[in-house]
């Protein structure tokens, strides 16, 4: 056995775009134990290819090697040990995360372990590896001056609204073919049956190249991108690219193109193309309890609205569609709804069902919290009785919060299972008349604390409010995080246009989010206060 050695990161890097790591290539006669730091390190240098990590590599394996095809990254160092035969080492080193070849992002449970075997040999010698699995290593404190996250964009089974899906890259030229590269091979699994893509199957870049001149990025694609569409599919297609390639700081419009070609798209108006709404706003109105009654609250005020009297039904957690026409509430008896023409019925029965939440698409959904039984009602009063969504992966699980997306894509939901607490993010599977059908096998949001509640405050974010009532977050999609003020006491929570605009009540007042802390509203105290959603 040879002597065990350990990789310390570097210190955390510049922003990204502010500094490129530029690590050197082999020194000459160098060991089996210094090249595989040397590779490690080069491992930050994304540029020319990963050319830098190559030359740490046999010739055979240099041109064989996949650096995108996975990035795990490591918390605290790498250890490197000699392992069973003459020239074989492993490394092992705690994951943080993990990035699929796909720009996939996968935050590890605590406390997870790697085991990376490497083999080396001598090449005119020089030592040089000769066997590592494909992909690259990368330390948790460099991770965010080498990676960034970005946003592609689908759309609901509908076309109405523009559905988020973040995706890492790393730092390097050709962010924009890759980013679109992403968009045509389709979105994430969780989203993959609850969103559609304008563009056809089996889309492709002509060429892995997507040059930007004076800010016109050039997306060519190729033949199949044509094949059965119509103007107002293309228009789509151009609506997609500019979404997700349009925020680049390089971008002001995108050509789309077949063969180097300009793709005809015809007149949008005489298509009947409606652009999909982008990350749709809530308003500045919530519903709340106030006295025993349901009560529109705005601006620190309550209003007078024309909501039907339900006192004797002891109301709490309501929920006010998007449309601000309907609503829906828990009261004696189970889950009820209000219609557009405020008639009032009881559609699921039960007492352990979660607080409703009403999507864009005229459903009420709620979920029978130690059952883990989702159930979505249709809030048409002829659309009939509610409808059982399936969900197999929350079986033995208790949900204490479902909401559902502005889009009306995605639930989120927070779990306890086995004493642990997850905030979980599914797609929503409908079928061909829009009726859901299923919850997809969900993505996990790292959250500081074990969660109890949530809203979501815009597309790429929630606010989660934790067990204990005395600590709040906002959780990003990309899985960062952001702490907000303590304050003991908190009982609910509530989030409009973004997460600046987070309230939090307690039982003796409603506070709004003010930087890192809580201000006070004036009275009257209105209880469980909801923006529409």
């Amino acid at each position: 056995m040879g002597p065990v050695d350990k990789i310390e990161p570097p210190t955390e890097g510049a922003p990204v775009g502010d500094y490129t790591f530029n690590p050197p290539g082999p020194e000459p006669g160098a060991g089996p134990e210094q090249v595989i730091e040397g590779f490690l390190l080069a491992g930050t240098a994304a540029q020319d290819d990963y050319g830098t990590a190559r030359e740490f590599l046999a010739p055979k394996l240099a041109g064989e090697w996949r650096p995108t095809e996975r990035t795990l990254v490591y918390d605290g160092g790498v250890k490197i040990t000699k392992a069973a035969g003459e020239h074989a080492y492993v490394l092992n080193f705690e994951v943080a995360s993990v990035i699929d070849s796909r720009g996939i992002r996968v935050i590890a449970d605590p406390g997870t372990t790697r085991s990376v075997p490497v083999e080396l040999e001598q090449v005119d010698g020089q030592w040089r590896i000769s066997g590592i699995p494909d992909g690259t290593m990368v330390s948790a404190s460099d991770f965010p001056s080498l990676f960034e996250g970005y946003t592609a964009y689908f759309f609901d089974p509908t076309y109405s609204y523009a559905v988020p899906d973040t995706r890492w890259l790393a730092s390097r030229q050709g962010v924009a073919a890759s980013l679109a590269t992403l968009l045509l091979e389709g979105p994430a699994p969780y989203l993959a049956e609850a969103v559609v893509s304008a563009f056809p199957e089996g889309t492709r870049l002509a060429q892995q190249a997507v040059p930007v001149e004076s800010g016109v990025a050039s997306v060519d694609l190729t033949s199949a991108a044509l094949d059965g569409t119509t103007f107002l599919d293309r228009q789509r297609m151009q609506q997609q690219l500019e979404l997700t390639l349009g925020p680049l700081n390089t971008v002001s419009s995108i050509r789309m193109s077949v063969g180097q070609r300009d793709v005809e798209i015809g007149d949008r108006a005489a298509a009947g193309f409606e652009p999909a709404v982008k990350d749709p706003a809530v308003g500045s109105r919530q519903i709340a309890v106030l006295d025993g009654e349901l009560v529109f609250y705005e601006g620190s005020a309550v209003q007078n609205p024309p909501l039907p009297k339900v006192s004797q039904l002891h109301p709490r957690e309501p929920a006010l569609a998007p449309n601000g026409d309907e609503a829906a509430f828990l009261g004696d008896g189970g889950l009820y709804t209000i219609g557009a023409d405020g008639t009032v019925r009881n559609v699921v029965a039960g007492t352990e069902l979660t607080g409703p939440s009403i999507g864009p698409f005229g459903w009420v959904w709620t979920v029978s919290g130690q059952r883990g039984t989702v159930s979505a009602v249709p809030l048409d009063q002829s659309g009939g009785p509610a409808v059982p969504v399936a969900a197999e992966w929350l079986a033995g699980a208790e949900v204490s919060d479902l909401r559902i997306s502005r889009d009306g894509t995605r639930a989120l939901l927070i779990t306890q299972e086995d004493g642990e607490s997850k905030v979980l993010v599914a797609g929503i599977v409908r079928d061909g008349d829009g009726v859901p059908i299923r919850l997809s096998e969900p993505n996990e949001l790292p959250s500081p604390f074990a969660a109890d509640s949530a809203a979501w405050a815009d597309e790429t974010t929630v606010a989660v409010l934790d067990s204990g009532g005395s600590e709040a977050a906002v959780l990003r999609l990309d899985g960062s995080s952001e702490e907000l003020g303590k304050l003991d006491g908190m009982e609910e929570i509530s989030a409009g246009n973004g997460p600046d605009n987070i309230y939090v009540q307690t039982s003796d007042a409603l506070y709004s989010r003010v930087g890192q802390s809580w201000a006070p509203q004036p009275p009257p105290l209105v209880l469980d206060p909801a923006f529409p959603g």
